[in-house]
């Protein structure tokens, strides 16, 4: 049996506590849990009244949560934004991808190199950050992933005419060449090297140098993936965010256009038309459920 949540409704939560006593709306959100379900909710920002929330558009955006599990707003590949302490870092030169590792290592790339930021104090109002290279990417305009504390890069291979992922290893602090495809992934998560991919609709697994089919999607294409041991797998499309099992998936939140970051046992969800982030705490424990979802609600549909 499921506990059924309907966000925009019955969100009763403070950002110091798992219960809440001020009602939050949250326009077409709905949150389904088993009602034996460990999983608790605690706000990390709360969400600001309709009048008030400056709707972000998400593609401008991404979301990592630091060694503080203070969530922070990557604006535009130009700004780091702290948004409960209001701190800002201008960047020196724009950013293609920001990740940051359970171990708390906050690493960039800009399509060429992959590194971290050196801070560096000026007369302006902000201090810069300039990124300093721990390597050269193996492609040129390549994406970097996270993983279960790995790293992982996927790029267009113009020589080869392959789509080619590679695996950062620390030692060396070189990256080393998994696999090659004739089609692009658009996004990448996993352990060491068994990997997951994302291509369109559909999740495959790379293990043992094959590659397997695990989940299809029913409506609409996977945006991003995200794996730890712990959790496991975790998915998140344009309106939705689920978890894959071996028996099924369950697409447990539903909102528009949601941002995602999973550290350890926690979810963190951006909602960019309230301009929250709630923290959903034991998501591991869904792990513990059997369940089998034939049919996804539409939230455009639904609401």
């Amino acid at each position: 049996m499921y506990f059924i949540f309907l966000l925009l409704i019955c969100l009763l939560l403070l950002p110091s506590s798992s219960w809440s006593e001020k009602l939050f709306f949250l326009p077409k959100s709905l949150l389904i849990i088993p009602e034996e379900s460990a999983v608790r909710i605690k706000w990390i920002l709360t969400p600001e009244s309709k009048e008030q929330a400056q709707r972000i558009n998400s593609e401008k955006v991404k979301l990592v949560v630091d060694i503080k599990n203070e969530p922070v707003i990557v604006y535009e590949n130009k700004l780091l934004v702290y948004p409960r302490s209001g701190y800002f870092i201008k960047l020196k030169e724009p950013v293609n991808d920001a990740i940051c590792l359970d171990s708390g290592v906050m690493l960039f790339s800009n399509g060429e190199i992959f590194g971290y930021l050196e801070i560096e104090k000026t007369q302006e109002p902000f201090p810069r950050g300039k990124l300093k290279a721990i390597a050269k990417l193996p492609i040129k305009n390549s994406h970097i992933f996270k993983g279960d504390e790995t790293v992982y890069v996927s790029g267009f291979n113009g020589r080869t005419k392959k789509y080619e992922i590679y695996i950062f290893n620390n030692r060396s602090r070189s990256f080393e060449k998994l696999l090659s495809l004739d089609k692009p992934v658009y996004s990448i998560s996993g352990k060491g090297n068994d990997v997951y991919l994302a291509n369109g609709n559909v999740v495959f697994e790379y293990k043992k140098s094959k590659i397997n089919h695990i989940y299809s999607h029913p409506r609409e294409e996977i945006k991003e993936i995200f794996y730890n041991e712990k959790v496991g797998l975790i998915y998140k499309t344009s309106n939705g965010i689920g978890i894959i099992k071996k028996d099924g998936a369950l697409e447990f939140l539903q909102t528009e256009n949601p941002l995602v970051f999973l550290k350890g046992t926690s979810l963190f969800v951006f909602f960019p038309s309230v301009s929250a982030v709630a923290e959903l705490l034991n998501i591991d424990d869904l792990k513990n459920f059997s369940f089998s979802v034939l049919k996804i609600i539409d939230v455009h549909q639904t609401f």
